[in-house]
């Protein structure tokens, strides 16, 4: 890896990873969801100071270029990001579900309490 593609890799990391903590303490993203991008800054910070975990990394898994290893990584982390946001959705679809029939409820009583006072 060159010399300027590594400190391009540094400097983009440490950017996002700057951007991605900036957002958290001013509350515009909640810990929890930022968890997938603080670990790609970080595995991309990796990759920039010792490429050659990657190199070997791939040799581990038989990948034959070790680019290609960083892509199976970052594939497997966006499938887990897309799970567990699927997960989050439903478990929101529920609530609102549930909030539909308790506001319905609340709306049925109310009209029944405005008939009984006239």
């Amino acid at each position: 890896m060159s010399t300027s593609l590594r400190i391009g890799l540094l400097l983009a990391s440490i950017g996002v990873f700057a951007i991605i903590v900036f957002c958290v303490v001013k509350r515009k993203v909640n810990i929890k969801y930022s968890i997938v991008w603080i670990l790609w800054a970080l595995l991309s910070l990796l990759m920039a100071v010792f490429p050659e975990t990657f190199y070997f990394l791939a040799h581990v898994l038989g990948i034959e270029m070790p680019v290609n290893a960083v892509f199976l990584i970052m594939i497997a982390l966006l499938y887990a990001l897309t799970f567990y946001v699927y997960i989050t959705i439903t478990k929101h679809n529920e609530e609102i579900i549930k909030l539909t029939y308790e506001i319905a409820a609340l709306k049925k009583r109310v009209e029944e309490l405005e008939q009984n006072e006239r």
